[in-house]
């Protein structure tokens, strides 16, 4: 398989994994602090025994004790988690979902200008056809009030990309050690904020620990191998399907019908990835000519 397949494989399959996040989000059916704790605390764990099993190395190169990097890392992506929650407390679901799927856009030019990872002219009119996509889904109309909303789900998308630009410029290494920190953060936060973990039902606990120990964890290994493969900002391109598979998962389960614009705007961002991803597998297998 050559690199460029594999990259996109990995995106594909991690971005398939992480589309049951909002399904079992709605089964969970608990506060948002204690999700996040339980999400953050089976993240952290899951990682933590991926090294054990699988990387002495790194383990006590990058967390016994954690450097100043993994830190750094996972603060960062304590933050893109922490901040979607809170953006969604400030603001209306459309305009979080909007302004955060913007992340494709930040990636490519933060990969730019700090990896020289220059876009071929067909990646950015795909990024900017599949932006659109989301646009026409939620139809985004700002209204009094929300900036703070904004501003967080501004930091969410911002922090997503500088996440992917650093997996693209250590080629996915140390991902594990960056998640981590990153849960036991995430975690943590809750924690504070008032998170009552034992108070999640036990049926609904399942579905708490399914999310954190193993969603969350497939998913973040793929997405962030990816972008040793391919560009950073088309990792992030691809990511952009969960705004059309996470709805149809919700919608066979629990019979949530996605309206009109759901179905054109999903449409649109899935024709646009499958075409760029073609596109992508021509110019590899011209190259290997």
């Amino acid at each position: 398989m050559t690199p460029v397949k594999r990259g996109i494989s990995l995106a594909l399959a991690g971005i398939l994994i992480l589309s049951f996040d909002s399904l079992l989000v709605r089964l969970t059916d608990t506060s948002p602090w204690n999700l996040l704790f339980w999400r953050g605390t089976m993240q952290a764990t899951s990682f933590l025994l991926i090294l054990i099993l699988f990387n002495h190395t790194e383990l006590k190169q990058k967390l016994l004790p954690p450097s100043f990097g993994t830190l750094a890392v996972g603060a960062l992506f304590c933050a893109s988690t922490v901040c979607f929650v809170l953006s969604l407390a400030h603001t209306q679901v459309a305009s979080t979902l909007v302004i955060v799927n913007t992340a494709p856009l930040f990636t490519a030019i933060i990969a730019f200008v700090v990896l020289k990872d220059k876009l071929p002219l067909h990646t950015l009119l795909a990024i900017g056809a599949a932006v659109g996509g989301v646009w026409f889904i939620f139809a985004y109309a700002p209204e009094p009030g929300q900036i703070v909303g904004d501003l967080y789900a501004l930091v969410t998308a911002v922090s997503t990309a500088i996440y992917l630009t650093i997996m693209r410029s250590t080629q996915g290494k140390n991902a594990a050690s960056f998640l981590v920190c990153a849960g036991i953060m995430i975690a943590a936060f809750a924690l504070y904020k008032g998170a009552r973990p034992l108070s999640v039902p036990g049926d609904h606990l399942v579905y708490a620990l399914v999310l954190g120990g193993v969603v969350v964890p497939g998913a973040y290994l793929c997405i962030s191998k990816a972008p040793a493969y391919i560009p950073a900002a088309q990792t992030s391109l691809i990511l952009l399907l969960e705004i059309l598979l996470g709805p149809l998962f919700v919608y066979l389960v629990l019979g949530d019908k996605p309206s009109d614009n759901d179905l054109i705007g999903g449409g649109l961002v899935l024709i646009t990835l499958i075409l760029h991803t073609l596109w992508e597998l021509r110019l590899n297998q011209q190259k290997q000519v």
